[in-house]
This record gives structure tokens, sequence and C-alpha cells, in this order.
């Protein structure tokens, strides 16, 4: 794995150079008139299969599709649209089913100027994910493996839902009797005391859509004291983090610093947005190179997948199974259709 935090774009220009058969690019934003010049040459003197995928936004439409989209069509490279809602925020390229290049980069011209940076791989396998993400977001057929594993497993599909997907109002309301709450309460075993949870929608911060926790939230707050024989009435403020779970269950067995497991916890509980990591470490390529090899080994196949649910993980301390697996192939649609089936 190579990581580059400086001239980026002359890294990316070269390796597309390379490219001896296809070009799959898919990112946010695309304004870089050299990039996009790179490519007609590249259709035009090597007859490379060059396909690219950008957000449907106003940046894009004004500085992109206006601008160059009748010049890539000429040259008979491939310009997709996005057949779904969702946000597409994807930075990658594949070249030649094998090579792929993902980082906090944006083709456009500003992204020279900020601090930026990527890595490039060669690894089919994680190539292969990049693809079904394209496939995902422009195929309005595809359904990815690893959805049909959440509809093989209701159950374990419910409370990952719950815990992690970020509902619109009106999904929730369809699905609010079905979606699973989950709980978190302290008891004592004897020695100490321990938590208890179950993953679902008070870990989310969706849980606000929940008119009566809501509700339940403010009377307790105005009594001072939860209602006990309310099955909505929480121990612990709201949302549930994985943070609170690890602090908890390790100051409680551990004489450890509380201020450091905190950090880690937060840390680790994190959505890492490639931008604000790359700004924290200050370009040190040794903690990117660590945080990249993580997340591609946390990767797993549809098989893989099946074989891990059947060990029971803790879908709350093991968060990645949902970042790096699910959650890139799902929208409201494949989400509605998985609760539509076990009705």
């Amino acid at each position: 794995m190579e990581v580059f935090t400086q001239n980026i774009e002359q890294v990316i220009l070269e390796h597309f150079d390379k490219a001896k058969s296809s070009i799959t690019i898919v990112v946010a934003w695309f304004t870089n008139k050299r990039i996009i010049s790179k490519l007609i040459d590249l259709k035009k003197f090597k007859n490379l299969d060059i396909q690219i995928l950008v957000d449907n936004n106003d940046v894009n439409q004004k500085y992109f599709f206006d601008l160059h989209l009748d010049n890539l069509e000429e040259s008979g490279i491939e310009v997709r649209r996005q057949h779904i809602s969702k946000f597409n925020h994807n930075k990658f390229s594949i070249i030649d089913n094998e090579t792929f290049i993902t980082g906090s980069y944006n083709y456009t011209n500003k992204a020279n100027q900020n601090f930026e940076n990527i890595v490039v791989e060669t690894d089919t396998r994680i190539a292969g994910f990049y693809t079904r993400i394209f496939k995902f977001f422009t195929d309005k057929n595809y359904i990815d493996p690893n959805v049909e594993v959440l509809s093989e497993n209701f159950e374990f599909a419910n409370k990952l839902i719950s815990t992690y997907h970020p509902f619109s109002q009106k999904l929730f309301l369809k699905l609010k009797d079905q979606i699973n709450l989950g709980y978190c309460f302290t008891h004592e075993n004897g020695l100490y005391n321990e938590i208890s949870y179950e993953p679902g929608l008070i870990f989310n911060p969706k849980f606000k859509l929940h008119k009566e926790l809501i509700y339940t939230i403010s009377d307790k707050k105005s009594k001072g004291y939860p209602d006990l024989n309310s099955n909505l009435s929480q121990e612990f403020d709201l949302p549930i983090t994985k943070g609170l779970i690890l602090n908890y269950q390790l100051s409680e067995i551990n004489n450890f610093n509380y201020q450091t497991l905190q950090e880690i916890a937060n840390f680790d509980s994190e959505k890492i947005d490639y931008e604000s990591f790359a700004n924290d470490v200050e370009s040190n390529e040794i903690a990117l190179t660590n945080y990249y090899t993580r997340k591609f080994k946390t990767i797993y196949t549809s098989q893989e997948l099946r074989e891990i649910l059947l060990k029971n993980i803790n879908i709350v301390i093991e968060d990645y199974i949902w970042v790096n697996n699910f959650a890139p192939f799902l929208n409201e649609t494949t989400i509605e259709n998985i609760y539509k089936k076990e009705n």
C-alpha cells in the first residue's frame, strides 16, 4: 500500500497512464480539467473502458455536466447517473479491476490547495468491493450480496439497521412498529455493577423521531426520576454510545485511567471521515497506512459475513460491520424491502 499526501493530482494522472483496459471513477465532485483532459486522451489513444459517476449536486451540474459532459461522451467515455437520491460521498477510482485509489481527495482544483490524502493499492478483493458500490449507485436492479445476508437474517438486520441507519421521518414512521428499541441498564452481579444492553434505536441519534420515547425522557427530566412502569424509560442519556459501554465495562472491572479510556473509546466509536482524519494525523503516513489496513481487513464477503453472524457478533462494539459492509449498499428502498419480506 502506498500513501500520498502531496502531489496527489500528479500521482493519480501517473496511475491512470498505467491503465491497460479500464478506469472507473466515483467521486462526489469532479471539476479538475487536467484529469478530465487526461481521461479523454487515454480514451483516444488507448481506447480504455472509462466510466465516471459523480454526485447529482449543483456544483457538478454547473462545472462538470454543463462544461464537460459533451466532450466526454463524444470521446466515448461513459458518464453514468446515479439512480438513487442517496448522497454519493465516495472518492475512489478502480484501474483494470485490480488497483484502486481512495482517500480524501476529490477531483477538483480546490482539492489541490487542501491537505488531502490518498492510498493506492492493488488488491482484487477490495477493488471488487468498490466495483459493487459503483453498481449500487448506477444499476437500479442491483442487489448486493451483503443485502441478501440481511434479508436472510431479519433479527440481526433489524437490530443493526435500528442501531445505525439515519432514518428519514417517512421511513421511520413506516417501520416504527418493527424497529428494535433496544435497552441499556446497570445491575449488580455480586462483585460490581454490570451493564447489560441490546442494540437498537436508543443507540441511534435518530431516536428523536420516536415521539413516545422523547416524551418519556422529557417526563423523567421534569420529575427528576424515571417512570419505572414505562418500558421506554432510560437510565442513560440518549443516544447510548459505544464509548459509554466500553468505559463502563472497563472502569468497573479494571483500575485504568478514565480519561485515557474515554479518548480511546471516542476514537474507536466515531465514523472517521477521511478529511478530518488526515488533518488530525498531520500527514502521518504510518497512521494513515494503519487506518486503511484496518479498514480493508474488515471488509468481508457475503459468505464471511454469514460465518460472522453465526458467532453472534457484538454490533455495538464491532461497529465496522455496519460501516464497512452494509451501509455502503443500503438506501431507504432496500431497507423497506427487507422489512416487507418479514411481514
